[in-house]
C-alpha cells in the first residue's frame, strides 16, 4: 500500500490545502484557500487546533501530513486542519474576519519549528484513498468524515470517472454498496433542488446534516414506490416521479427540516403523511397535529394504535409468549409489527425464532428511542450492540434505572442474541426467557 511514498520535510510555504477533501461538505466550489480555511473554522473546530497547537507546541509523534506534489509545491490531502493551523500561527494565512485576533502569539521558537513539516509524500491522489477511506471512511465519531461526507467522498470519486469495481478497492466494500452510497448522494442533491425558504435551504447545506432518516424511511419496503421516488440502479439515478417532489419535500420536512417528536426513520407511511396536503403540513408547528393524527388511529390503517398492526389489541397473548403489551407510545409500525408476532410466538416451543424476534424488538425500539432524540448525529449504521452504547451514553436522555437495564442486558444476555441469531449456538428457551426478564420492564416503559 505504502509503495512509492517517501519521508520528507516539506517547507509549510510550499503546501497549499486541498479542496478536495472529503470533509468540505459543500454544494458551492472553495475557490481560494482564504474559503477553506473560513469553513475549517466553521465546521472543524479549527480555532481549538489552534489554541491547541500554541499551548502545547508541535507533537511530532502526531505530525505526519499526506501531501501530493502540485506544480512546484504540494497539496496536503491528510492533515488539512493541522496545516492550516500552522500557516495562521506562523502568519503565512490571515483567519477570517470573525476571527481577527483570535490567533495566539507564540514565540519564536515555535514559529520556526512550524515553517517545516515532516510529511509522507504520496505518488498520487489515489494511491492516498485507500489509506484515507481505512481511516475516516464512515459515519461514527470525530475522526469520520460523516454521513454526508462519506458519501460525497465516495460520490466525487464517481464523477470524476472511476468503476464500480475500483471504487470498491479504494474503499474496501462490495459494489453494490458503492450504488448505495452514491444513490443516497443523489438523493441528498434532489432535495437540494426543491423549492425551499432560505432557512429551510440553510438547514439542508449543513455539513453534519442527519440525513440518515429520511433514507432509512425510503428503505422501508413499499414507502419508495408510496412516495414516487424509483432508484435506477443501471445508470445510477434518483427517479422521481408524479407529485413525488411534493412529497420528498413533506417527508423532508417532517425527518429532517422541522422534525416532529415521535415520527422518524422507522414510522408508518400513514403517520409520517397523516396531515399531507393540509396546512399544518406546510409549517413547522403542523407536526403536533401530524402526531395526534396518527396516535388517535386517524391517519389509516396501518397506524400503530389501529388493531390490524396488533398494537392495540386487547386480547390476552397466547401462553409463553414472549411480550403481550398494547403499544401507547411509540408511533412505529415496525414495532407494532414486531409486537404483534411476539404476542403469538410461544418461546418455549419456537426458542430460536423467539431469539431473533426479541434481539430485533430491543434493537428497533433502541433505534426509535435514538432516531426521536436526534442522538446519532452522525447518521452511523446502527446494530444491537451500538444502540445498546449510545443509549447506556451521555448522548441519549434516559433515567438511570433504564440505563441500569440496558447495562445488565448488554452483560449478560447480548452475546447469546448475536449468536443466536446468527446461527452460532443453539437457542433455547431458557436463554431467550432469561434474557426477555431482563429487558421486559424497559420494553413495557417505552412502547
Amino acid at each position: 500500500m505504502f509503495a512509492g511514498f517517501k519521508y520528507e520535510s516539506v517547507p509549510l510555504k510550499e503546501i497549499v490545502l486541498d479542496d478536495r477533501n472529503p470533509r468540505i461538505v459543500s454544494q458551492t466550489p472553495l475557490s481560494s484557500q482564504s474559503e477553506i480555511v473560513s469553513y475549517l473554522y466553521e465546521n472543524e473546530d479549527l480555532e481549538a487546533f489552534i489554541k491547541k497547537i500554541s499551548s502545547e507546541g508541535k507533537n511530532i509523534g502526531a505530525e505526519r501530513p499526506y501531501v501530493v506534489k502540485k506544480g512546484s509545491g504540494y497539496v496536503v490531502v491528510e492533515g488539512n486542519t493541522r496545516i492550516a493551523a500552522y500557516k495562521l500561527l506562523t502568519g503565512l494565512m490571515k483567519p477570517p474576519k470573525d476571527y481577527a485576533g483570535t490567533i495566539p502569539h507564540i514565540s519564536e521558537n515555535i514559529r520556526n519549528s512550524l515553517l517545516k513539516v515532516d510529511c509522507s509524500i504520496a505518488p498520487n491522489r489515489d494511491a492516498m484513498m485507500p489509506i484515507m477511506a481505512s481511516a475516516h471512511f464512515g459515519t461514527g465519531d470525530k475522526s469520520k468524515w460523516g454521513y454526508l461526507g462519506s458519501r460525497k467522498a465516495v460520490y466525487d470519486e464517481w464523477k470524476s470517472g472511476k468503476s464500480l469495481p475500483k471504487l470498491a478497492k479504494l474503499f474496501n466494500v462490495a459494489q453494490s454498496e458503492i450504488k448505495e452510497l452514491i444513490l443516497e448522494y443523489q438523493l441528498y442533491l434532489k432535495s437540494l433542488s426543491l423549492s425551499w425558504t432560505p432557512t429551510e435551504k440553510e438547514i439542508l447545506l449543513k455539513p453534519n446534516l442527519a440525513f440518515n432518516p429520511p433514507v432509512r424511511f425510503l428503505q422501508t419496503s413499499g414507502h419508495k414506490e408510496k412516495v414516487g421516488i424509483s432508484y435506477d440502479t443501471v445508470n445510477l439515478k434518483v427517479v422521481l416521479g408524479k407529485d413525488a417532489d411534493k412529497k420528498f419535500k413533506h417527508l423532508l420536512q417532517k425527518l429532517v427540516i422541522s422534525p416532529v417528536k415521535g415520527l422518524g426513520a422507522t414510522a408508518s407511511y400513514e403517520a409520517v403523511f397523516a396531515d399531507y396536503g393540509t396546512a399544518a403540513s406546510s409549517v413547522a408547528s403542523g407536526g403536533k397535529k401530524a402526531s395526534a393524527a396518527s396516535n388517535s388511529g386517524s391517519s389509516g390503517k396501518q397506524g400503530p394504535a389501529n388493531a390490524k398492526t396488533g398494537g392495540g389489541t386487547s386480547s390476552a397473548p397466547k401462553p409463553g409468549s414472549l411480550f403481550g403489551y398494547s403499544i401507547k407510545k411509540i408511533n412505529n409500525a415496525l414495532v407494532a409489527q414486531l409486537l404483534k408476532e411476539a404476542r403469538e410466538i410461544n418461546c418455549k416451543k419456537y426458542p430460536a425464532a423467539a431469539t431473533f424476534l426479541l434481539r430485533n424488538i430491543t434493537e428497533t425500539i433502541l433505534k426509535h428511542i435514538i432516531d426521536d432524540q436526534g442522538a446519532n448525529k452522525n447518521g452511523a449504521k446502527l446494530d444491537l450492540e451500538n444502540s445498546l452504547n449510545l443509549c447506556i451514553s451521555q448522548h441519549v436522555k434516559m433515567s438511570q434505572a433504564d440505563k441500569n437495564i440496558l447495562s445488565e442486558f448488554k452483560k449478560d444476555h447480548l452475546n447469546y442474541l448475536n449468536l443466536g441469531a446468527h446461527g452460532n449456538v443453539i437457542p433455547n428457551d431458557t436463554r431467550v426467557l432469561a434474557a426477555r426478564d431482563t429487558i421486559d420492564q424497559f420494553v413495557k416503559k417505552h412502547v
